[in-house]
């Protein structure tokens, strides 16, 4: 087995697969064999079956209008409330991203408990702020409430304290500052990995992949449902920046350690420790894939991450979630095609444009129309999207009724689900 090494600062560095504040949890001396392993390491032929095989959607109640508001706290981050007091929530600032790797604004904090957290923030400039903030809640939210798995993104109104006059770089006056932001706890499930690369993830064409080559029968149908769902919905998002890093493979059941041996997962003595699986055997009996970063959506994808990419009503609006039927010759031979650019670092197999079955397509329209106004409505209020500046004004092609503020995105919404309901991919 080869692995595609870096050195562990990069990777300490890096905002991908374990996430900066997993990675300082996660970075401990391997000391012995007992050590909890923290990835899994497999061969390329093993990830593959982890990939046909994972859980793409789980099946669970529709929770609350009220409850997509409140979202999923934590004992450690506590509720909403506790993190969005009158005043901002507390917290000390300790480094700037620009540290972390990447490009989305954010920096690390410790609060008065001692606890360092990671917060992405807005500067509150409509134009040229960070409106991952407002975009990434929005689609967690949407795929939590229709049963896709997705990160805990919990929105935080943070009191900055000693803070630079730009907390991303570390530069400026120091001073208290108070800023909308999201912070994220670490992801519970060991990453699967056949490479050194903790940023290794999945390819949408991977798991495409992975699942045509499963032999006919029941359980290849599912997974073809499940996966089309998925992608029609990061096309209906419009998640474009799908780097692999962007994307997670774990196993969410405990490790059977007997399965492999634990070692450190590269030759330095700080190396995480990692679980290599044996040729054959199998330490995992629950793969899960899911998409791990939604914070460019609800915008128009392309070729660069702009932002119009990030919770950009209008190119949002004018983006159709499939490609026109002259586009799209075969489409009752072969199915429909999902209306989504991948951005250029995305890099090969990231399926622009992807085929979607009629099942795959109906699956997810039967759980979209689940969805009442309320529940809609109460995606965008837990986002705070009002926050980012001007309201957006909307016109409903061929009503032209015209929609404002929260009211605007709820129409819209409305309308893209709509374009679901319009077609049939085929005979799937």
């Amino acid at each position: 087995m080869s692995f595609r090494r870096r050195p562990l600062a990069d990777r300490a560095r890096s905002p991908g697969i374990l996430g900066a504040l997993a990675l300082a949890a996660l970075l401990a001396p391997v000391g012995h064999a007992q050590d909890r392993p923290r990835v899994l390491v497999t061969s390329p032929e093993q990830r593959q079956a982890y990939l046909a095989a994972a859980t793409l959607w789980e099946d669970r109640a529709l929770p609350s209008p009220a409850e997509i508001v409140e979202g999923r706290g934590t004992p450690a981050t506590g509720n909403r409330a506790d993190l969005n007091p009158d005043g901002g929530f507390a917290c000390t600032w300790q480094t700037g991203g620009a540290q972390m790797g990447g490009k989305t604004p954010k920096f690390t904090c410790r609060t008065a408990a001692g606890r360092l957290i990671r917060v992405k923030y807005y500067d509150g400039r409509p134009k040229t702020g960070n409106r991952e903030v407002f975009a990434e809640v929005v689609a967690v939210r949407l795929f939590w409430a229709l049963g896709f798995p997705s990160d805990i993104v919990l929105p935080l109104t943070v009191q900055c304290l000693d803070c630079p006059e730009d907390p991303m770089t570390g530069v400026g006056p120091r001073s208290t500052r108070t800023l909308l932001g999201v912070t994220e706890p670490a992801f519970r499930g060991t990453p699967i990995l056949s490479t050194a690369n903790t940023d290794e993830g999945w390819r949408f064409g991977e798991i495409d992949a992975a699942i045509t080559a499963l032999p006919p029968g029941p359980d290849r149908d599912r997974q073809r449902m499940h996966f089309d769902a998925l992608s029609l919905l990061g096309a209906f998002v419009q998640h474009g920046d799908r780097k692999p890093e962007q994307q997670r493979l774990v196993c969410a059941s405990d490790i059977d350690a007997t399965a492999g041996d634990v070692h450190a997962l590269d030759d330095r003595p700080t190396g995480l420790p990692a679980l290599f699986e044996r040729p054959g055997a199998r330490a995992c009996t629950s793969s899960l894939a899911m998409i791990q970063d939604l914070g460019a959506t609800f915008g128009s994808s392309g070729k660069g991450t702009l932002r119009t990419a990030k919770i950009d009503l209008d190119p949002w609006t004018r983006r159709p979630v499939f490609l026109a039927p002259a586009d799209d010759p075969e489409r009752a031979v072969r199915g429909c095609r999902a209306d989504v650019t991948p951005s250029a670092s995305a890099g090969p197999a990231s399926r622009a444009n992807p085929r979607i079955s009629e099942a795959g397509r109906r699956f997810l329209v039967e759980r979209l129309e689940r969805l009442t106004d309320e529940h809609i409505r109460a995606l965008f209020v837990a986002a705070r999207v009002e926050s980012i500046g001007t309201a957006p004004t909307w016109t409903e092609p061929g009503s032209a009724r015209v929609f404002k503020g929260l009211d605007a995105w709820v129409a819209a919404f409305k309308y893209k689900r709509a374009q679901l309901a319009l077609v049939r991919c085929g005979k799937g």
